[in-house]
C-alpha cells in the first residue's frame, strides 16, 4: 500500500495578510502589496510542508476569506450576500447570490494566485488546485436565475469549472474538489443521482490526479453514487462522531484510493500517533490500494501553532510505520 501525507483546504491565514487584503480592498495599497505578502508567504509556508513532509499541498487558500469567496474569483453573474454559518461551525461565509447566467472570468484572481504557488512550490511537493464541488456550490449560492431549474445552474457551473481547470492545468498537480454537502441529510435524491453527469463536465479533458475531499458527516446509503464519481481519490473524514465508522469503511474502500481527514481540524486536541498509526495499519490488512493522510477539513478552526503540532505528529506516524 502506498502512503501519502496531504494538507486540504486552507492554513490560518496571518493577521498581517488579513490586514493587508483589507487594505487593499478599501483602496488604500496597490495590489502589489497584496502579492508580495502572499509571494513571502507561500515560501514560508512550502518550506514548512516539506519540512514535515507532506506529499500533497495547496496554496493555503489565506489570498481567499473562504472557498466560497475563491469560487466567486472566477465566476460572473454572481454577488457576494449574507453572511452564512459553515456547518456547525464557529466560521462563516457569504453565500453566492446567482443573478444572471453563470459565465466564466476569464482574467481572474484564482490563475495569478495558482501560478504564483507554481514558482513556489517545492520539488517534491504536489500542488493541488482547490475546487467547490458543483453539488455543494448548488447548497451553498442563492439561486435567484435559476429558480426551479438546479440542474441547469449546476451543468453550467461545471462548464465554468472546466474552463478554469484548463487554463490552470500547467500550474497544478492535482485537483481537489470539496464537496461537503454530498453525505448531508437534506441533500435531495436527485441531485445525487446526476452527480456523475456534472463531473463529467467538470473534468471532460483534464489528465491530472482528481481527489474528492468530504467533512464532517459520512453516510454509507450514499456511497454507491459517491463511489461513481469519476476520481482518482476519494476522501473521508474520520475525527470525531466519524470515528466509529471506519471499520466498515475499510471494507467500503476495499482496493480504492482513499483520502483519511486524521487530524481533527475543529479540535485543539492533539491527535495520537498510535492511532494514526492503527488506521494505516488496518487500511493496510484491508487492502485498500493508495492511502492519502491529513486534515479533517479547513485549518482556520484552530490556531496555528496548533496545525504546526498536529502535521509534525502525521509526520512522526507515516515515518514510524515506514521504519517498521
Amino acid at each position: 500500500m502506498e502512503i501519502y501525507t496531504a494538507l486540504i483546504g486552507s492554513y490560518p491565514r496571518p493577521i498581517r495578510i488579513a490586514k493587508t487584503i483589507t487594505r487593499f480592498r478599501s483602496g488604500k495599497i496597490e495590489e502589489d502589496k497584496v502579492l508580495d505578502e502572499i509571494n513571502k508567504f507561500q515560501r514560508d509556508f512550502f518550506n514548512l510542508m516539506a519540512e514535515y513532509k507532506v506529499d500533497y499541498v495547496t496554496d493555503g487558500m489565506v489570498e481567499w476569506d473562504d472557498i466560497a469567496d475563491l469560487t466567486y474569483s472566477f465566476l460572473k453573474g454572481v454577488e457576494k450576500g449574507a453572511l452564512d454559518r459553515f456547518f456547525d461551525n464557529n466560521f462563516y461565509y457569504r453565500h453566492l447570490v446567482v443573478k444572471s447566467k453563470l459565465e466564466y472570468r476569464d482574467s481572474n484572481d484564482y490563475i495569478k494566485y495558482i501560478e504564483l504557488a507554481r514558482k513556489n512550490v517545492e520539488k517534491n511537493q504536489k500542488l493541488k488546485a482547490v475546487i467547490l464541488g458543483p453539488l455543494s456550490f448548488s447548497y451553498m449560492s442563492k439561486n435567484v436565475y435559476y429558480k426551479g431549474k438546479t440542474e441547469e445552474l449546476m451543468k453550467d457551473y461545471s462548464v465554468i469549472v472546466n474552463l478554469l481547470l484548463k487554463d490552470t492545468e500547467k500550474y497544478y498537480d492535482a485537483i481537489e474538489i470539496h464537496e461537503p454537502y454530498i453525505f448531508q441529510d437534506r441533500v435531495r435524491r436527485q441531485r445525487l443521482e446526476n452527480i456523475r453527469e456534472y463531473y463529467n463536465i467538470m473534468l471532460n479533458g483534464i489528465s491530472k490526479e482528481k481527489h474528492i475531499i468530504t467533512y464532517f458527516n459520512i453516510k454509507f446509503d450514499v456511497l454507491e453514487e459517491y463511489f461513481k464519481i469519476p476520481v482518482e481519490v476519494y476522501g473521508f473524514d474520520v475525527t470525531e462522531d466519524n470515528k466509529p465508522m471506519i471499520g466498515m469503511l475499510y471494507n467500503a474502500t476495499l482496493g480504492k484510493n482513499v483520502y483519511f481527514g486524521v487530524l481533527d481540524s475543529r479540535n485543539t486536541k492533539l491527535d495520537k500517533i498510535s492511532t494514526i498509526r492503527r488506521i494505516i495499519n488496518n487500511a493496510k490488512e484491508k487492502g485498500i490500494s493508495k492511502l492519502l493522510l491529513g486534515n479533517s477539513t479547513f485549518n482556520d478552526l484552530i490556531p496555528e501553532l496548533i496545525v504546526k503540532r498536529k502535521f509534525k505528529i502525521l509526520q512522526r506516524a507515516k515515518e514510524m510505520i515506514l521504519n517498521e
